[in-house]
């Protein structure tokens, strides 16, 4: 996927520009060289600068600068991309392989040769030179598709970024290159424009430090290092503080070499605020120490922790003395424990609130279950059960056998609606027959209520509640004659 959105917006802050600048610089850097994809430690991909940037970085600027013209001029790459929406209205990243364009070489080419024909000291004009120029492009090459214009005018743009064209004419040193001429040429143009390297700032009393001029590369790192740049432009500043310094410390130098290092850089005296500042990080520098250990031994007899420091089959233990009663070590406690034990050692482990803890196998139980089913509720759920079965043999000898249907006597849904409806204005029960949702066909005694929509609700008596039954599955209906 390329560049990540956030890491693309945070480069952009850090170059104090806007993120279309960003994502130009990022792509010429790749095109150059100075920057690939590879793998970090954990495997996960990361773009990181090559080998080859560090040559770069110690040419100097027209040799730095003409090399990455080239790479530009050359690259199909088209940076103007970035941000728009592809044809699955994904938005574009840099560093994509949809980046590329078969038009990018040819569009840069042809813009920057027309800008070579306007004569030497002349420009195009505000407002109408750039659609001159996009038509002019059209004439020559009318049969190339409509993104041509697009690239038209994002060549103008990032040549101007680049230095290669200025208020809208071809710069000096970027003839030779649209001419095809040697790079050297193109070099030897270039640096009477440019300020000389300076080697030396101007260290100030407010903990700032001025460089005239740009400085020379292998400068420029060092004091970033030591210092934060507060501003760019023809002379930039720089900021000393308390964790610029420390950083310093953390890359491994002393405070004497600090000291040694703002005292040659300056051509001023070093002011003594400086001084202090560079003397009170380091005396807080390194007061508290982090590392990493798997574990630690703890005994209150120091002569016993000296005694196994020292024997002869402990030095794979990788044991470190941190106070006279403390050992760490970065051997596991599982391995180390039984190799203590080989030793002759008899240790226990410490839980972390400082207690014992004992190291005895622990008894595999399972909990016992409890009845889901409480007593009383069996006791109800038996008395409800023969409840119902009296309910089911009092009905039966309410209702004559003779009066109940047969199931083999059909009956078509209207004849059982005609006799459901009597059955609920008379107020009478009757039999009838019932196929369930299983295809079992049951004899029921009920008491009708009323009859709608396709279905009856009646009071079943064996049942002793009200039910709804479907008309269309009754298959029998008679009258019954209580007893």
């Amino acid at each position: 996927g390329g560049l990540g959105v956030r890491d693309l917006r945070q480069a952009a802050a850090e170059l104090s520009v806007d993120e279309a600048t960003a994502a130009l610089l990022v792509e010429v850097a790749a095109a150059a060289h100075l920057l690939v994809q590879a793998a970090a430690d954990d495997g996960t991909p990361v773009w990181l600068p090559t080998d080859g940037y560090d040559a770069w970085s110690t040419l100097d600027p027209a040799a730095r600068w003409t090399r990455l013209a080239s790479a530009w001029l050359e690259s199909s790459r088209v940076p103007g991309l970035v941000g728009t929406r592809d044809q699955q209205d994904k938005p574009v990243n840099v560093l994509t392989p949809d980046l590329d364009s078969p038009l990018a070489v040819e569009t840069r080419t042809m813009v920057l040769r027309q800008l070579a024909e306007v004569p030497r000291g002349t420009v195009l004009a505000t407002g109408t030179g750039s659609p001159s120029l996009i038509a002019r492009l059209a004439w020559i090459r009318p049969r190339r598709p409509r993104t041509r214009d697009d690239l038209a005018v994002w060549t103008l743009r990032e040549a101007g970024v680049l230095g290669l064209v200025g208020i809208g004419g071809l710069a000096t040193h970027a003839r030779a290159l649209v001419a095809d001429e040697d790079a050297e040429v193109a070099e030897s143009a270039l640096a009477p424009l440019l300020p000389l390297p300076v080697d030396h700032v101007l260290l100030q009393a407010d903990l700032t430090a001025v460089a005239p001029g740009p400085l020379e590369s292998h400068l420029a790192r060092r004091l970033q290092l030591v210092a934060d740049v507060e501003s760019r432009g023809g002379a930039t500043v720089y900021r000393f503080t308390s964790g610029s310094v420390r950083r310093a410390f953390d890359a491994g130098w002393s405070a004497l070499e600090v000291h040694d290092f703002v005292g040659q850089v300056s051509r001023t005296p070093v002011p003594q605020p400086l001084t202090y500042l560079i003397d009170d990080t380091s005396r807080t520098f390194g007061a508290i120490r982090v590392g990493a250990a798997e574990c630690f031994l703890r005994a209150d007899d120091e002569t016993a922790l000296t005694e196994l420091l020292h024997h002869p089959k402990a030095s794979s233990l990788g044991l470190r003395r941190i106070a006279p009663t403390v050992l760490v070590s970065d051997t596991p406690v599982d391995v180390l424990l039984p190799r203590l034990r080989e030793l002759g050692s008899a240790p226990v482990v410490e839980a972390p609130d400082g207690t014992v803890r004992i190291a005895r196998r622990d008894q595999l139980r399972a909990r016992t279950p409890r009845s889901t089913r409480p007593a009383g509720l069996v006791a109800a759920r038996e008395a409800a059960q023969l409840a119902q079965a009296v309910r089911a043999l009092r009905s039966g000898d309410r209702v004559e056998v003779s009066a109940r249907p047969a199931l083999s006597d059909p009956a078509n849904p209207s004849s059982s609606l005609a006799a459901l409806r009597a059955a609920v204005e008379a107020g009478q029960p009757v039999s009838i027959g019932y196929v369930d949702s299983h295809g079992r066909n049951t004899d029921r005694v009920v008491q009708p209520q009323r009859v709608e929509g396709g279905w009856l609700t009646a009071h079943d008596q064996r049942s002793d509640e009200s039910r709804t039954f479907a008309v269309h599955r009754i298959t029998a209906v008679r009258a019954v004659q209580e007893r």
